[in-house]
């Protein structure tokens, strides 16, 4: 951005050159600052390993709940027992999606 107003600045690019190269860098100011607090999050869940035993702990409740689960909304909180969250990111006609798991 400060090479952007210096050229702005010794007439090196007009105003209107000037304006629309900031509103790009804005965008993609905006989108990298967004995606790092999108990579705060998953570090801050990736620090919060979970061990083998409580793995197998929530696995065995997943199971026990699922089998027993007949309508949709049991199926869902027997799945909330293993999934705490999940991100999708979509752009145009491609989603990527996180699953971030308890």
């Amino acid at each position: 951005m400060d090479k952007l107003y210096e050229s702005y600045e010794e007439d090196m690019i007009t105003k209107q050159v000037f304006l629309e190269r900031k509103a790009v860098r804005s965008r993609q100011i905006q989108k990298q600052e967004e995606e790092l607090e999108d990579l705060r999050k998953v570090l801050v869940d990736e620090g919060n390993y979970p061990t083998v035993e409580q793995i197998n702990k929530r696995v065995g409740e997943f199971r026990g709940v699922w089998s027993a689960a007949v309508t949709s909304e049991e199926k869902n909180r027997a799945l909330k027992k293993l999934v705490e969250r999940i991100v999708y990111d979509r752009e145009g006609n491609r989603v990527e999606s996180t699953i971030c798991y308890r």
